[in-house]
């Protein structure tokens, strides 16, 4: 019975802690089954949100982490148009259809206070072929990914 309660006290204190811990990048959608372009794997939208937003964590949390250590970010989504098309088979991915995304976003430090909010429409205006070389490009979500990490590295809070 002792043991029973000591690991029940071990879990309610690890819950605690948890909720204490703060994180760093969070992904929302605003009805993903309306995006322009948001279908990977030949599933429907509530499939693809869920894979983009580990995949978008995973990107942006050492940023975050490097330059807003302790700091959070949201970022809800509007609308997607992948980069490429879909044509029930993989991706072709080429320039005439590059990466777009609008969204709303909230960046606070670690006591909640706010220090940068609005809402963004990002295009990805790069050659698709300049990445030709990067093994990573057949990664999915790579544009997407890409382009968010270019923009959270730029993201300047107002002074």
């Amino acid at each position: 019975m002792k043991s029973l309660i000591v690991c029940l006290l071990i879990a309610i204190s690890a819950c605690g802690a948890s909720s204490a811990t703060i994180v760093p990048v969070t992904v929302q959608f605003t009805n993903p089954a309306k995006f322009t372009d948001f279908q990977i794997r030949g599933r429907d939208a509530s499939y693809t949100a869920g894979v983009f937003a580990s995949d978008v964590t995973a990107e942006l949390t050492p940023v975050m982490k490097q330059k807003y250590s302790n700091g959070s970010l949201i970022l809800r989504f509007t609308d997607i148009d992948l980069a490429g098309r879909y044509a029930g088979g993989p991706r072709v991915t080429r320039e005439a259809h590059p990466t777009r995304m609008n969204f709303e976003f909230f960046l606070s430090d670690s006591n909640g206070k706010s220090l940068a909010k609005g809402s963004t429409r990002l295009v990805d205006s790069s050659n698709v072929n300049s990445q030709f070389r990067d093994p990573r490009r057949s990664q999915i979500f790579y544009y997407e990914r890409r382009l968010l990490n270019r923009w959270l590295r730029t993201l300047s809070p107002p002074r």
